[in-house]
């Protein structure tokens, strides 16, 4: 199966504020809102907004985000191409999460979604 294109991910400082920037400022949808994650509908691309792990993570680059079926094949995949693997492979409850540097720079997520009954908001 290809990977399949999820959202646009933004690290922000404040997850409500962006939520409210976006959706009053722009009248985008909200579709979710909590403390640490955040989403809008841009007319059918959801723009995602994750709690920055510090301040130098918020403000940074978009990450393009990806469902993939196997995480690891993934990375194998993509560094074959080139990429970088950001940090390690981390497994919160909603599956198996990896952070990528295209040979470009730019950073990719890959998500491998936990098991069906788990939740797998991202």
């Amino acid at each position: 199966m290809a990977a399949e294109f999820k959202h646009v991910m933004m690290m922000v400082k404040d997850v409500p504020a962006a939520v409210k920037f976006y959706s009053e400022g722009l009248g985008l949808p909200v579709k979710v809102s909590s403390p640490g994650w955040g989403e809008v509908d841009a007319n059918g691309t959801t723009i995602a907004f994750h709690g920055a792990e510090s301040n130098g993570d918020a403000g940074s680059s978009p990450i393009l985000s990806f469902h993939v079926d196997d995480v690891y094949g993934a990375i194998a995949t993509l560094e074959s191409l080139g990429a970088k693997l950001e940090g390690r492979v981390r497994e919160p409850s909603f599956g198996k999460v990896a952070a990528m540097r295209t040979p470009d720079g730019h950073l990719l997520s890959l998500l491998q979604p936990a098991a069906v009954g788990v939740a797998a908001a991202h």
